[in-house]
């Protein structure tokens, strides 16, 4: 802190410690002697208290001043709308005098109008006896010339007088009703302004009633300030207490967001490799499946049994929206393109638990291979549907692959002979054997020992003659026993 503003304070607080001693306040009841405390920070806060107490009823008195001066203030508006509208009045009355002043002189020059055009038929009357005593003779006739002329010089100048009040009478009617439309519009502001004092009385009245109601509530609020204080400090507290969490949950949100995306950036690259690793499974499926020469697509199965046909009419695309399947497949979702690769490898992997790829025999030597041979007994040409696989007689041979047993006994050539259904049209076949140890309807898995390699059926040997059949078409075993040789 600078130094001078060290020394104001000090001084200040030197100044309140001497104003605001601390003091003791004594009073006796009955015999009892009893002492009161008044410490520097009551008294400060007594004085603060009374000072505020002064400050609200000083607010309320210069609002109560004011409110009056805007009473007063509108009542001289009142008394000054009341003189205009009596002045008003004076003017009307005013103009009602000179319309009766008009009225009579129009009135005055008719009857001299009417009087005009009697004296002019009274003079076409002469006129017309004067003509018919012209015959008697000539001094009357003259005579009569005379007062003929003038008496169109009177008619000449009887019409000019009647043109003069045609116009004076035309410009009073028009006078007349400018003073009649003054008239209305004066109507109409002695109206407005009895409206407007009508208003302003309900105003004044208004202004009464709040006048007193703001009294009331004053000393209201003067009981309630003390609580209104305390409410305010809490209120206070509980926003710098909001404020604080809302500051610390805004960075933990933004942290989280942060984690957030950072997290779906892993869960896309984790999405993406899970989807790289299980093409490259499905791929090698696939390979080993291929290998055995048969074709994967008639072996996977069309979605809820629904036939693969397609159609419609032909609509060209539009150059812009050629893509390559590249743009396709990224365009595609991750989640949905991982979707296709599950169903893919679950069907690829369905097809592929279905395939013998193991050998049936643990010690054994290819005796006779599948296809064209010497018959051993005939030594004649002939076609070999399985592979011979040589061995000690009476060792364990195994399923190839899963399936069910749908023969179990003596076949003819075959001997003792087990026949498994490995599903998808794949069905593999045990010939000569020793003893079998499944019946026909057992449930066998990949791996499990169906029998005892022997010598019975036309057999030279103890071996087992291996047969793998595809929709009644017999393979070459070696194929499928391969077929996983290079994978890694």
């Amino acid at each position: 802190m600078i130094p001078g503003e060290m020394s104001v304070s000090r001084r200040i607080l030197r100044f309140l410690s001497t104003c605001f001693s601390e003091r003791q306040i004594i009073w006796r009841v009955g015999s009892e002697t009893r002492y009161l405390r008044l410490s520097p920070q009551t008294q400060i806060a007594c004085v603060a208290g009374w000072a505020v107490l002064t400050g609200l009823i000083s607010f309320h008195v210069v609002g109560f001043y004011i409110q009056s001066n805007a009473i007063k203030g509108q009542s001289r508006s009142i008394i000054e709308a009341q003189s205009a509208y009596t002045t008003l009045l004076d003017q009307v009355s005013e103009y009602q005098l000179s319309v009766m002043g008009v009225t009579r002189d129009l009135k005055e020059t008719e009857a001299h109008l009417r009087r005009l055009f009697s004296q002019n038929e009274a003079l076409k009357q002469d006129l017309m006896s004067t003509e018919s005593a012209l015959q008697m003779s000539e001094r009357e006739r003259s005579r009569i010339t005379t007062d003929s002329s003038e008496l169109g010089d009177q008619l000449h100048l009887l019409g000019r007088e009647l043109r003069r009040m045609s116009s004076k009478n035309t410009a009073l009617e028009t006078h007349i009703n400018s003073l009649r439309g003054h008239l209305e519009l004066v109507k109409n502001e002695k109206a407005e302004i009895a409206a407007e004092r009508a208003a302003l009385d309900d105003r004044l009245w208004r202004l009464h009633n709040d006048l007193q109601g703001s009294m009331a509530r004053n000393s209201q609020l003067e009981g309630n300030l003390d609580s209104i204080k305390a409410d305010l400090r809490q209120v206070l507290s509980e926003r710098r207490t909001i404020i604080s969490k809302n500051t610390r949950l805004g960075r933990r949100v933004e942290s989280l967001e942060a984690t957030l995306a950072e997290t779906r950036t892993r869960h896309a690259a984790n999405l993406e490799r899970l989807n790289e690793q299980i093409h490259a499974r499905t791929d090698v499926l696939e390979s080993i499946i291929q290998r055995t020469g048969i074709n994967i697509d008639e072996l996977i199965p069309i979605p809820n049994g629904m036939l693969r046909g397609q159609g419609g009419p032909f609509i060209p695309l539009h150059p812009d929206f050629f893509e390559t399947s590249e743009q396709r497949e990224a365009d595609q979702p991750i989640d949905l393109r991982l979707d296709d690769a599950l169903a893919r490898w679950q069907q690829v992997r369905d097809v592929f638990l279905s395939m013998p790829v193991i050998v049936p025999v643990k010690n054994y030597y290819v005796a006779s291979r599948f296809g064209r041979r010497r018959d051993p007994f005939t030594r004649r040409w002939a076609r070999h549907e399985g592979i011979d696989l040589a061995g000690p007689s009476r060792q364990p041979i195994f399923a190839t692959a899963s399936g069910r047993v749908t023969f179990a006994g003596r076949n003819g050539a075959y001997g003792r002979m087990v026949e498994i259904d490995h599903g998808h049209g794949v069905v593999t076949r045990y010939g000569h054997l020793y003893r079998a140890y499944v019946k026909r309807g057992d449930r066998v898995m990949v791996g499990q020992k169906i029998a005892a390699l022997g010598n019975t059926g036309r057999s030279t040997g103890p071996h087992v003659h291996y047969e793998v059949r595809y929709k009644g078409k017999p393979l070459d075993p070696l194929k499928f026993l391969r077929a996983t040789r290079h994978v890694q």
